[in-house]
């Protein structure tokens, strides 16, 4: 931005002086050479030129500006969107790395959601084999989109509970996304119930 305001400026203060040579060329008794008046015209050609340029320079700034603005404004309410599902979320490379986790995986593991980032997946799941055949089965195999095991998650400081591990590989990202919910299964449930299903029991008050 401050080199564009600095070629306005000097842009403009270019107009500014070619303006005053030329007001000086009308005063004199003696009329231009033709190739004094050829130079001037080259000149205000290549001012009109420069002006053009900069003023559609600063347009595809201000477009820029606005792109910028419209996608701070898109991660802020993803981010809020993220912070407030109910389920434990926590996204991983290809090894298994936490890379984020939202407000609910903060709760579960029992540690803050800004020091889950770098920490091995592993650290909270006791059950390690099953978890790096997840792992295996969202990596090594293209066909394969998603995972869904019976886990025992260790949280920092708290008791193990048996949970489900939903493992979603992302097509635009080379992040994957884990849920980790409850593995609740009873008389008469889906014991392959998805995360999204769980998000929408608790908003609607029927999931325990």
């Amino acid at each position: 931005m401050g080199t564009l305001h600095n070629l306005t400026i000097r842009t403009a203060t270019a107009v500014g002086r070619f303006a005053e040579l030329q007001r000086r060329a009308d005063r004199v008794a003696d009329k231009p050479s033709p190739i004094a008046k050829a130079a001037l015209a080259e000149l205000s050609t290549a001012l009109e030129e420069l002006q053009v340029a900069n003023e559609a320079l600063q347009t595809q700034v201000d477009e820029l500006s606005a792109v910028r603005s419209t996608i701070d404004t898109v991660q802020r309410k993803m981010e809020e969107f993220v912070q407030a599902v109910p389920v434990a979320t926590v996204w991983t490379d290809r090894a298994g790395v936490i890379e984020r986790g939202n407000e609910a995986a903060s709760q579960l593991l029992n540690i803050g959601k800004h020091h889950l980032q770098n920490k091995p997946l592993m650290l909270f799941i006791t059950d390690r084999g099953a978890l790096f055949a997840a792992l295996r089965s969202l990596c090594d195999h293209d066909g394969v989109a998603e995972v869904n095991v019976d886990i025992t998650v260790r949280p920092r400081e708290r008791r193990p509970r048996r949970m489900k591990l939903y493992g979603r590989r992302l097509e635009h990202d080379t992040q994957c996304v884990w849920f980790i919910h409850d593995a609740r299964p009873s008389a008469g449930e889906d014991t392959q119930e998805s995360p999204l299903g769980l998000v929408r029991d608790r908003a609607d008050g029927t999931a325990s």
